[in-house]
Order: C-alpha cells, then structure tokens, then sequence
C-alpha cells in the first residue's frame, strides 16, 4: 500500500498528522501555563491557592461535560468547522487571561475555555481514524501521546522565562495567537486530505476479522458494558497517575527537604521521562494480536510499583523517584491503550472519535479534583496513607482489568461455540 501511495498523498498525511499533534500541543501548553504559573499568579491577584486552583476545576468540570455530550453527537459534526471555530475561539480567550485582573473573571474565562477545547483529543483520534491508512495510524497515535509531555516543556518553560522576566502574561498571549493558527492549520489538513480518493474496503475487512477475535461489541449490550468498564478505568487510572504527578514536588520538599527548585525542576522532567510509555504502548499492541492482554501486563506490573512505592516512598530519594517514574511511565502506557488503542481497535463497533472524547472526560474529571482530594489526604492524615491509598486505587484498577479479560474470554468462547453449533446445523 505504501508504494501505491504518491508523494502528494503522502504529504496530505504527514500534514494531518502534524496538524492534529500541533494543536494538540498548543492547547494543552497553553492550558497548564496556568498551572505553571501558579504560585506567581497568586501573589498577582493576592489570593490562595486553593482559590486560585478552583480555576483549573473549574475547567476541567466544563471540559469534561461538554465531552460527554460530544460522545452522543460526534457523528454529525463537521470536524473542520467545529474545530475552526472552538479553537479559534479559545485562542482568543486565552490571551483574555493575560488581561484579567479579578479572580472571579479568570474562573469565568477558564471554564468558557474548557467548553471551547472540550473534544480537541477525541476530534483528534477520530480524524486520524478516519483519514489515514492503517499503517500510519500507530505513528500518529505514538505522536499525539508524546505530544502531551512536549506541551509541558511549552508551558513550563514558557512560564519560567516570563516570570524571570516579570511578565507573567506573555505565555498566554503568545501561546493564544498561536492556538488560533493551530486551528487554521487543521481545517487545511483536514480539507486536504478529504480530497484524496482510496479504496479502504480490504482495509476494513481486515480490522474487523481481526478485532472480531478479540473484542466482540455486536451487541447494544456488550457496547455499553464495554464503555461503562473503560470509562471506570480511565477515571481511576488518570486519578492515580494526576494525583501521584502532581505531588511530586511536596514530596521532595517536605519528606526529603529538597529546595523548591528541585521539586520544580523533577516535575518537568518527570513528564518528559514517561514518554517512552505510549511509544511501548504502541508497538506491543500491534505486535501482539491480543492487546487486552498487554494492558492486563502493563496494570499488573502497575500495581506491583504501587506496593514497591508505598513501601519505600521515605526510604531514599533517588529509590523513590526511579520508582515513581517507572509507576508514571507504565500507567501512561496503560491510558494509551485504553484511550487510544481501543478507540481504533473497537472502530468497527464504536466512533473512535466519540470514544475517545468519553474516555478523556474521565481523564479530565480526575485531572481536575484527584490532586485536591490527594491533598487533603497527604495535609489530613500524612504521605503514608496518601501512598497506601495510591496502591489500594492501583491494585483495584489491575482486579477490574483481570475480570473484564476473563469475561471477554469467556464470552468470545461462548460465541465461537455458537458459531461451530450452527456450521454442523447447516
């Protein structure tokens, strides 16, 4: 397929792909420079940080909602528009935070932006579903999950050279102006690439024999037990990996009495380090037929990183960090494949891009109040019930992942059987 491809196809395919992990870095940079930013922001608008972070949760509550909607309506959109216009948009919105000077406002212009970026990851996932031949699709899937990390070093170190500078922000105005080309740029890609005439029937027949063999959605049933087991793992996966990741720093700082720097310093590179989770991710679930079975592996061995940091997150700095990374890199692994590998792998039965859209409202539900509640956790009853809890939520998400396996197993056996009853019928 490959040779059969031209140079101007080929280019139509690279373009969408950079277009989609492009504004998917600018959107998500520009959103945590506010979180980057926040202890600068609260000597700015002298307020606390937990007034100042109401801001993010906020966000994240209309982000994730609005998600939930796409799910049902996703079918009926004309992407290109939609993202032309939201995104657009948030652009515009996202340099108005550079101009708030009242708290109240920055809640109000935060949680109109999440309504606007609500879908970006799901509309994503989706087009490149739609638009690209099979054997590009875990390249882009790669790209668009490194991308997250890549729109960390955005924002955090856009945010370390304004504030050095005393203009806090410059970020978002920047990043704002650039969010609005982004969105250019992926209407562009998008009308591009429809033009292009192939043939994908082969293509098609193949991905169902294939997904037939290993997760059967044919009934309304099974589809709904599928997305209610999904969604419950992606929220109890992102609520571990934003609530270990996100308190990282006061670890260094108040268990080991590390600088504040350092803390600052860890949590960038932290990201950075578990990139190397989706491209895993990525390459065993297209080597292996069964990709539940690589998930099965990556929450196991989750959980058992779970116990090993409970155990010894006050023994040593360097040990506790190895193991905190190698925790965060495998439950990135791990919300890879349920986010995006089983958007494409479930194609057949379910809209990719609807799917993916539910399962990163899950991930924006915990991203917005998992790190609170951790907090009151580690501020009420200290880290080693905050890591015990950790471990608890861990182990928990492995059991639910066995279980589930065991019942696909069960039910592909049952169909198979099914299947031979009414051949010797015949």
């Amino acid at each position: 397929m490959v040779n059969s491809l031209d140079k101007n196809t080929n280019r139509k395919y690279s373009f969408l792909i950079f277009a989609c992990v492009f504004i998917w870095i600018i959107t998500t940079g520009s959103k945590n420079v506010f979180t980057a930013e926040i202890v600068e922001l609260t000597n700015i608008f002298n307020t606390t940080k937990d007034q100042l972070s109401l801001c993010m949760t906020y966000y994240f509550i209309t982000y994730s909602s609005l998600q939930i909607l796409l799910f049902f309506v996703m079918d009926k959109l004309d992407i290109k528009w939609y993202i032309l216009v939201t995104m657009g948009l948030s652009g515009v919105v996202t340099v108005l935070i550079a101009f708030a000077t009242k708290l109240y406002s920055l809640w109000i212009i935060l949680s109109i932006n999440g309504i606007l970026q609500a879908g970006i990851w799901g509309i994503c996932i989706g087009t490149l579903k739609n638009y690209l031949p099979s054997y590009l699709i875990p390249k882009a899937l790669a790209l668009m999950s490194i991308g997250t990390a890549i729109a960390g070093v955005v924002s955090y170190g856009s945010s370390a050279i304004a504030v050095a500078i005393n203009f806090w922000n410059i970020p978002y105005i920047v990043l704002g102006v650039i969010l609005t080309i982004s969105a250019f740029i992926f209407f562009i890609a998008v009308k591009k690439c429809s033009t292009i005439k192939t043939e994908k029937t082969s293509e098609a027949i193949l991905v169902k024999h294939e997904s037939s063999n290993v997760l059967v959605l044919s009934t309304k049933f099974y589809r709904v037990l599928f997305l209610i087991v999904a969604f419950t793992l992606s929220i109890a996966i992102h609520f571990v990996f934003y609530g270990t990741l996100n308190w990282i720093p006061s670890l260094i700082t108040e268990v080991y009495g590390k600088s504040p720097s350092f803390g600052i310093l860890i949590s960038v590179l932290a990201p950075l380090a578990t990139t190397i989770g989706p491209i895993i991710a990525i390459k065993y679930t297209e080597r292996f037929k069964n990709y539940l079975y690589v998930l099965l592996f990556f929450v196991v061995i989750s959980g058992i990183l779970s116990i090993a940091l409970y155990l010894i997150f006050d023994l040593g700095l360097v040990l506790a960090l190895i193991i905190l990374i190698l925790y965060l890199l495998i439950l990135h692994a791990s919300v890879t494949i349920i986010n995006s590998v089983l958007s494409i792998k479930t194609g057949e039965y379910i809209n990719s891009g609807a799917f993916s859209c539910l399962m990163n409202a899950a991930g924006g539900f915990s991203a917005g109040f998992a790190p609170t509640l951790l907090a009151l956790v580690i501020d009420g009853i200290g880290w080693n019930s905050y890591y015990l809890i950790i471990a608890l939520i861990t182990i928990g998400i492995t059991l639910i992942t066995l279980l589930g396996i065991i019942y696909v197993k069960i039910q592909n056996a049952k169909a198979k059987v099914r299947v031979l009853h009414s051949n010797e019928t015949w």
